[in-house]
């Protein structure tokens, strides 16, 4: 099965233990993750409240150098020292250093998907690099997408991230048996029908109106630049946390 959940919620009870699942936050917390690790973050551990990430900066078990970041209404609180803005993750600010990110919807998503044999943090800027990370396991195991959405409604850039991946499967497998359902088809077709125009597109949803509220338009350009990064960007247990794969 190949399907997408178009809010975490819709994960309550599912079993994923023999699924491989990929979490998207578009606008913007798995573009951002996604962009530290290619500017050189050591990982970047997650976290589903603000506050446990601060309790995280103040452990004297923490690695050195690193750097707090999360957002909240897409602002940087105060005592943070980057948002969530994906411009702020240059090499200069984050190069080897751990990053400890909170954000309201994207890793709070990340935190409900463990169990799951494998986990991917994917956005635009890495849909073709996630895409071949999932075809050796795309007949062994279920490919489930979780977009996190805002506030617990359906977020439209996300669902934009899922088809996008899901286009380049049927892309590059040929194949017309892929088991897609009909969430999975709803995704794909929202990105062939935008996909020569995304930045457009982005600032149409919500999503993409709060980012603009909040005076970072320049974040949706970023975050539209289809297959910028070929990064692979996997999530691990315990502690939760973001690699390079």
């Amino acid at each position: 099965m190949i399907d997408v959940f178009l809010t975490p919620a819709e994960l309550e009870g599912v079993d994923l233990s023999q699924s491989q699942v990929v979490v998207l936050d578009v606008l913007r917390a798995t573009t951002t993750m996604v962009t530290a690790l290619a500017n050189g973050a050591k990982e970047i551990r997650l976290f589903d409240t603000l506050e446990g990430a601060r309790v995280a900066k103040a452990s004297p078990h923490m690695p050195i150098p690193m750097v707090l970041a999360g957002e909240t209404k897409c602002l940087k609180p105060v005592d943070f020292d980057v948002g969530n803005s994906p411009r702020e993750f240059v090499t200069e600010r984050i190069g080897g250093a751990t990053v400890l990110l909170a954000t309201t919807n994207g890793t709070r998503a990340a935190v409900r998907t463990q169990g799951a044999k494998k986990v991917f943090a994917a956005c635009l800027l890495n849909a073709a690099a996630t895409t071949l990370s999932l075809l050796p396991e795309l007949d062994g195991l279920h490919t489930l997408f979780v977009c996190a959405g805002t506030n617990g409604k359906v977020a439209f850039e996300d669902v934009l991230g899922a088809g996008a991946i899901l286009f380049n499967l049927l892309q590059t497998t040929y194949r017309a048996d892929l088991p897609f359902t009909d969430n999975a088809w709803l995704a794909y077709h929202a990105f062939a029908a935008v996909r020569q125009r995304l930045p457009a597109a982005l600032r149409l949803g919500a999503g993409g109106i709060n980012v603009i509220d909040a005076g970072l338009e320049e974040d949706i350009d970023h975050t539209a630049h289809l297959d910028g990064l070929p990064v692979v960007a996997q999530i691990f247990a315990d502690p939760l946390r973001v690699v390079r794969g």
